[in-house]
C-alpha cells in the first residue's frame, strides 16, 4: 500500500528534467508571488453565516477549487519523477502553546473542493483540537519517534524518512505514522500573528507544490472614479516549488482565484 495515492506518471518537459536534476528538495528552488486582494465585499458574505468561518477556511476551499480546475497543479515529486496525485488535500498549519515554548504542526483536510466552508471549518477545528489535547495518535507517535534520537542525528533521521516516504513511496501507517501527512497544498494563517504579509518556506520533507500565507486584513484608501474610498485589503503570499511548477502553470489558476474572491457564490462556495 502506497504512502501517497497516485494515478499515473507525468511525462516531464525538457526544463522539468533540468529542474529536477539541478535542484535538491525545496531548499532553494522556490518561487514567490503575492496577490493583493480587495476583500471589502466579503465582509457581507461572511455575515451570512452563523458559524465561525475564517479567512483560512475560505482560502482553503478556494485553493481546492483551483486544484480541481487545474489538476496539473496537483502533482508530487517522488524520487526524480512527477506523478499525478489521486486526491486534493490541504495542509493547514497550527501552533501549539506548550508549557515552555511554542510548537508548529498541522492537520490535513481531504477533498477540500467538495466541502462547504462550514464543513471545512468544523473539520479543521476538530483535528486541531485532537492535536492540542493529545488525542491524535499519529501525531503523538511522530513526536515519540523524534524524541528517541539525539540532536546530532536529526539530519540522518529526516533523510531516512524522506527516502522511505518520498522516494520508495512506502506507507508507514503500520508504525502508526500519518499517511501522506502534508497533502497537495498548504495554507497558513500569518494574519493571526499580526503579519500583513510573509513568505513561508516549503518544508523539505513535504511534497507540497505550493503554500499560501493568508495575511491580516488592513484598510487602504484607493481612488475609484476620482473618488477616495476606504477598502479592506488582504495579501496572499505564495511560495512554490520550481521543480514542480513554472509561472505558466499558475498564471491561469491565480486569475481564477481572483474571480473566486470577487464572486465566491458563482463558484459554489457556500456555508452549508
Amino acid at each position: 500500500m502506497s504512502n501517497i495515492e497516485i494515478i499515473s506518471e507525468i511525462k516531464p518537459s525538457s526544463f522539468r528534467k533540468l529542474a529536477i536534476g539541478s535542484w535538491k528538495k525545496p531548499t532553494d528552488p522556490l518561487v514567490y508571488t503575492k496577490l493583493k486582494c480587495d476583500v471589502t465585499h466579503l465582509k457581507s458574505f461572511f455575515n451570512k453565516s452563523n458559524t465561525s468561518v475564517s479567512w483560512v477556511h475560505f482560502f482553503t476551499k478556494a485553493m481546492g477549487l483551483i486544484y480541481e480546475a487545474y489538476p496539473e497543479l496537483n502533482n508530487v515529486l517522488l524520487g526524480n519523477k512527477l506523478y499525478q496525485r489521486k486526491e486534493i488535500t490541504a495542509f493547514i498549519h497550527t501552533h501549539l502553546r506548550l508549557k515552555k515554548q511554542y510548537d508548529l504542526t498541522g492537520v490535513t483536510i481531504k477533498n477540500t473542493h467538495e466541502k462547504s466552508l462550514q464543513e471545512i471549518a468544523q473539520e479543521i477545528n476538530d483535528e486541531v483540537s485532537k492535536v492540542r489535547n493529545n488525542q491524535n495518535k499519529q501525531h503523538n507517535q511522530t513526536k515519540k519517534i523524534i524524541n528517541l534520537f539525539p540532536s546530532w542525528s536529526y539530519g540522518w533521521v529526516i533523510r531516512i524518512f524522506d527516502f522511505l516516504m518520498n522516494r520508495l513511496n512506502l506507507n508507514l501507517s503500520w508504525l502508526n505514522l500519518p499517511k501522506d501527512p502534508f497533502g497537495s497544498y498548504g495554507v497558513t494563517a500569518i494574519g493571526s500573528l499580526g503579519f500583513e504579509e510573509a513568505f513561508v518556506p516549503l518544508f523539505p520533507l513535504a511534497r507540497l507544490t505550493m503554500i499560501v500565507a493568508v495575511g491580516k486584513p488592513y484598510k487602504e484608501w484607493i481612488f475609484e472614479n476620482n473618488t477616495p474610498q476606504e477598502r479592506l485589503m488582504l495579501n496572499l503570499c505564495f511560495t512554490m516549488d520550481h521543480r514542480n511548477l513554472d509561472g505558466a502553470h499558475v498564471a491561469k489558476p491565480l486569475r481564477l482565484l481572483k474571480k473566486i474572491i470577487k464572486n465566491p457564490e458563482n463558484y459554489s462556495i457556500c456555508f452549508d
